[in-house]
């Protein structure tokens, strides 16, 4: 088992670590270059992009994010402009028809307003999603005024910033692994793939535990505190999000889908198929220094479980001996991640299972982990 530990913590060192929740740095960035050669996240901001160096004869646009409130409202009083003439051409257009046999120099004329009008209304579409870009920017960093908002992620621009530039948590494979040992033994988490659908987070990772004593083992319980089982599916929603310079609050909905195999040496078929749906509503706190040297957090995770018969008689119950005692149906659990970040290249973090509506034995009060932050996280 020392062996796994060794690899785990040397595998640590070498890939982007995170904890189960989002690392955010939301200071990172002052400057943006908008580019007519860089990638998009979708085709119409890409489009959109273009046409607006194309409008002002440049192959790029450099702004600092205190200028991003003014590349607003300079769209939004473009749009106010070309809503009037849309709503100009619009009357030309119905004017023509009334109570007249239309000539065809008027068919024409009426034509020319259509194409107008058309022309117009794609220029508004365009900028109202650098109207996007340009707000997710400031209000997402905070600068330069407090971000608080509910619901901050809403179309997949957003999505695109929010978790490629405020959080850690971008699309990337093999981008993380967390160890954590107890006096049940050691549990590694690694986070395969994940990626972005609009504005969902949806990540694809693997628990494995060790060190338990088969059948008799906490190791169900366990996983159940440390993010699932072999094969794990997870989204994130954010609910709330409130940046300051030193002190950042942060809530997200993160439901999860779970598979995995029963304990080895029960005595369940290998083949039984035990999951369970994790709905889970998390809340982050973060207390940092000016510069982000040195951080204390705390995350609270509340979830709700409903799984297979087969989930349910792979939990250990605290007194094995009462059948009575034995889960059966959906139940809630809470526990709470506490700990430091410094240098942001050092974690060391503690996850603390708190309690259960059901009867279901606890894995070990305290669970801690160590984490070495490569310099790519940055």
């Amino acid at each position: 088992m020392k062996t796994i530990y060794f690899l785990a913590i040397f595998l640590g060192t070498s890939l982007s670590v995170f904890a189960q929740f989002p690392t955010f740095y939301p200071t990172y960035k002052n400057d943006y270059t908008l580019k007519k050669n860089e990638e998009f996240v979708t085709e119409k901001l890409k489009a959109a992009a273009i046409s607006l160096l194309d409008s002002i004869g440049k192959d790029s646009l450099s702004f600092h994010v205190r200028s991003a409130p003014d590349m607003v409202g300079v769209l939004k009083r473009m749009n106010d402009r070309l809503k009037l003439k849309v709503d100009s051409l619009e009357l030309e257009v119905k004017s023509a028809y009334i109570n007249k046999i239309p000539t065809v120099e008027e068919v024409k004329e009426v034509v020319n307003w259509k194409e107008a009008i058309l022309k117009n209304t794609n220029e508004i579409d365009k900028n109202n999603i650098l109207i996007d870009y340009f707000g997710s920017i400031n209000s997402f960093l905070g600068k330069p005024v407090m971000a608080t908002r509910f619901f901050p992620v809403k179309n997949r621009n957003q999505g695109d910033f929010f978790y490629n530039n405020v959080t850690s948590s971008g699309v990337s494979t093999l981008n993380s692994f967390v160890i954590q040992a107890s006096g049940n033994g050691g549990v590694a988490n690694t986070e395969i793939v994940s990626g972005r659908i609009s504005a969902l987070r949806v990540s694809f990772s693997s628990v494995i535990q060790g060190g338990g004593d088969s059948s008799d083992s906490l190791e169900v319980n366990t996983k159940l505190f440390n993010g699932g089982g072999i094969t794990n599916l997870h989204l994130e929603y954010p609910f709330f999000y409130y940046n300051r310079q030193n002190v950042l609050f942060y809530s997200a909905f993160k439901p999860g889908f779970v598979a995995d195999l029963p304990v080895f040496g029960s005595q369940l078929e290998r083949d039984a198929f035990s999951g369970y749906a994790d709905l889970a509503m998390e809340f982050l706190t973060e207390i940092r220094t000016d510069g982000g040297e040195f951080s204390l957090f705390a995350n609270f995770k509340g979830s709700y479980i409903t799984g297979t018969p087969t989930f349910y008689s792979t939990l250990k119950a605290p007194d094995t001996d009462l059948e009575s005692k034995k889960v059966d149906k959906p139940f809630w659990i809470s526990q709470v991640y506490v700990g430091i970040s410094v240098s942001k290249q050092f974690r060391v973090s503690a996850n603390i299972p708190i309690a259960t509506t059901r009867q279901i034995a606890l894995p070990d009060k305290i669970q801690i982990g160590i984490q070495i932050l490569t310099n790519s996280n940055k």
